[in-house]
């Protein structure tokens, strides 16, 4: 065999690892390329709920220029700062801050919530 030559076990290593490399910049281009996509959710329950549970604070509707409380930002507010995505609001409305009210909204009301304030932007 010449030296320049790769044995068959060194040529499966190589096709294994190109394989993978692939496969990591697959995930990475497709979480990528999904940060911007619509959320699951339905916009218009979204915007009932947050009327019913957020409107005392925020203000939810886009032509709302001012939230009712001052250090609350609007939803419009929300959906157009940079880096907030679906995961962000998820965390938002799931993990207990400063000043915000914890609420037990299932799943799917968090969904459509996250959808109507995406589809703001």
């Amino acid at each position: 065999m010449r030296a320049f030559e790769k044995s068959g076990d060194d040529q499966a290593g190589v096709l294994s690892m190109k394989r993978v490399v692939y496969s990591v910049i697959f995930l990475a281009l497709s979480d990528f390329c999904n940060v911007r996509a619509q959320p699951v959710g339905d916009p218009q329950e979204g915007l009932a709920l947050a009327q019913q549970f957020c409107s005392e604070c925020h203000a939810v509707r886009r032509e709302q220029v001012r939230s009712p409380t001052p250090q609350a930002p609007t939803f419009l507010k929300l959906a157009t700062t940079p880096g907030v995505t679906s995961a962000a609001l998820s965390v938002a409305l799931t993990t207990p801050h400063a000043g915000m009210p914890m609420f037990g909204l299932t799943t799917t009301q968090r969904e459509d919530v996250i959808a109507y304030i995406l589809g703001l932007h």
